[in-house]
């Protein structure tokens, strides 16, 4: 018997964001969605008369965050990318060493309830500050009911068992960080923890010996950015299976340019998005699918055969996200079995009126239009966290 039962008149159900009426999630005392029930929509999407017509979509995850940095908005406007967040000496990086402790933890609580309240029920984080930067955003999410991969950084050698051992994986600003004098040390104890590990790769910069190397040691699984790769080098993360993951915004933000989307589309490669720093952006995932369907348009000179559609870009941030980071047995989809993690928007809102809205066109409707004050509720485990009155 169910713990509890919540009805949607829409929802988008399974791997694949099926449009669905009449939908009731039933979801056991574990937060587990263990029944669901629906029928097909009608050909044209009827909007109820009641006071709200909520659709259900599943709870974003976002790929790539700083969350440790939300406490220092803006510091970068205008500034150049390396100034702002290459380590050890970026502005960033000064920032959280002088920081008071409380001060940057109140910043990342501020950030998990602005991801609540777009949508993200989970978010994975590149977290500054070796083993004490670990501790810290847990002590800080403490009592959030958001979903958190930490990828902690190792600041030396002394750090590596204990990054593994504590975080949910490694996040390297630089393959710079992995020597040759520690990479048998860095895959003997990656191997022991079972964890994975990402790196930001050719942000800015392509520099041809790290990405070779980085593909003949095989010891990243998730790279990220890639904003500068060739297609040679997309080639070899679609032979290798590797993840990865873009955040075109932050790329336009410091400047550094576009992620090369129409080789990555003509390649089927499965990306998913993040929003990166928070001190450069805000963590709007919406935004983000936009930003990119934009720049695939100008950057693919409209060919027909690698437009992206409206269903494509959901699943960057749901299905493909989850897959990415071996998350897909509880999270990506509203689906038996998984955790009870969605939000609700409500189509009766006057910015989703249009004259016939159908179960094709509602994706590019939702895509296209759906902002922070649409989305009304996001439950996590079948539980309500945030409600906008």
């Amino acid at each position: 018997m169910p713990f509890k039962s919540i009805f949607s008149e829409y929802a988008l159900i399974g791997e694949d964001l099926e449009l669905k009426q009449d939908v009731s999630i039933e979801i056991n005392d574990n937060g587990t969605i263990s029944g669901l029930s629906y029928k097909n929509p009608e050909k044209s999407i009827i909007i109820s008369e009641s006071n709200q017509c909520y659709l259900f979509l599943p709870g974003f995850i976002n790929s790539h965050t700083h969350v440790g940095d939300n406490f220092a908005k803006e510091i970068g406007f205008n500034k150049e990318l390396n100034d702002v967040v290459a380590p050890p000496f970026g502005l960033k990086h000064k920032l959280l060493r002088q920081t008071p402790r409380d001060v940057i933890i109140e910043g990342i609580k501020k950030a998990a309830l602005e991801m609540l309240s777009n949508g993200i029920t989970c978010f994975i984080d590149f977290r500054e500050g070796g083993v004490e930067g670990v501790n810290l955003i847990k002590e800080a999410l403490e009592q959030s009911p958001i979903n958190c991969l930490i990828y902690g950084r190792f600041m030396d050698e002394s750090e590596i068992d204990l990054i593994f051992n504590l975080a949910d994986g490694v996040g390297l600003a630089s393959y710079k960080r992995i020597s040759n004098s520690i990479k048998n040390f860095v895959n003997e104890t990656k191997q022991k923890y079972g964890e994975m590990i990402a790196c930001h790769i050719a942000e800015k910069n392509r520099i041809p010996d790290l990405i070779n190397d980085i593909f003949d040691d095989n010891l990243v699984e998730i790279i990220i950015h890639g904003t500068k790769f060739t297609k040679e080098d997309l080639g070899k993360i679609q032979k290798s299976m590797k993840s990865l993951v873009l955040c075109p915004r932050c790329n336009g933000y410091f400047g550094v340019g576009f992620p090369p989307i129409t080789e990555i589309l003509k390649l089927k490669i499965p990306i998913s998005l993040g929003t990166d720093n928070l001190m450069a952006n805000s963590p709007n995932l919406f935004e983000e699918i936009r930003y990119l369907y934009r720049i695939s348009r100008v950057l693919g000179s409209y060919n027909k055969n690698i437009q992206l559609t409206s269903k494509e870009l959901l699943k960057m941030v749901t299905i493909n996200a989850a897959k990415n980071f071996h998350l897909e047995n509880d999270h990506g989809s509203i689906s038996e079995g998984k955790l009870a993690n969605f939000f609700a928007i409500d189509l009766k809102e006057s910015n989703f009126y249009t004259i016939n809205l159908n179960e094709n066109n509602i994706f590019d409707v939702i895509v296209q239009r759906t902002g922070s004050a649409n989305i009304k509720r996001t439950y996590i485990r079948g539980e309500v966290v945030f409600e906008r009155n």
